[in-house]
């Protein structure tokens, strides 16, 4: 007795059919993915610009951090700081430009915008890139890191999530779209001063609205 197999044959008409629905869903897709590229993030302020008492303010800031780092402290060697959102925010927008420009930045990249965002234990920074608004979340962390068989303390500032707009994306590409070149001196846990002192960051709490910091500075030059 012989077995015969009979091949289905579909249709042109049906295949037709098949690869329209595939190339629509393709082209939905990608549409999608365009708009939602495209659309900024809900809380990033388009319109958000320095003024006159912006400038004043945010001198005055920078003022009283680099005083606060500066500081003698002697035998007082652990201090916090506290800095809001706020004041971050209307830093980035009326000092980031001419730090930028000093590090001699394109017109282009002083120009951009770029704002942050405090939620429990982790921070959204965003900044305007030459296709919408890059994200980027962190979730700042001190801990132990060991190279060349020496542990020491380290600041974690590695992104966990991007997006570009609203659209999120894997976070290795984020260095495309993503500030992250403005953050990566943040990955030392320790600053050296003018007068070689350290000043060493050994905590970090993100909450609504504000960071804050524990740190330690060293009594004498090292």
């Amino acid at each position: 007795m012989t077995s015969t197999s009979q091949t289905k044959v579909i249709p042109k008409s049906l295949r037709g059919r098949r690869w329209i629905i595939k190339i629509s869903l393709l082209l939905f897709f990608l549409a999608a993915a365009f708009l939602l590229s495209k659309r900024s993030p809900s809380w990033f302020q388009d319109n958000f610009t320095s003024d006159a008492s912006m400038e004043t303010r945010s001198a005055d800031f920078e003022q009283g951090i680099a005083a606060q780092f500066t500081k003698v402290r002697g035998q007082d060697r652990e201090w916090a700081i506290k800095i809001s959102e706020t004041q971050m925010n209307e830093w980035l927008a009326s000092r980031l430009p001419k730090w930028l420009e000093h590090q001699g930045k394109s017109a282009q990249e002083c120009k951009r915008k770029v704002q942050v965002r405090c939620r429990d234990d982790r921070m959204d920074i965003a900044a305007e890139n030459f296709w919408g608004v890059g994200v980027i979340q962190i979730a700042p962390k001190v801990q132990p890191a060991t190279k060349d068989n020496i542990t020491v303390e380290t600041l974690n500032v590695s992104p966990t999530s991007a997006a570009i707009g609203s659209l999120f994306i894997p976070t290795f590409i984020i260095s495309t779209f993503g500030p992250t070149d403005m953050f990566e001196s943040l990955h030392s846990s320790q600053f050296r001063l003018a007068d070689g002192r350290r000043v060493q960051v050994k905590d970090v709490e993100v909450l609504p609205g504000e960071i804050r910091m524990q740190l330690n500075t060293s009594p004498t030059k090292e």
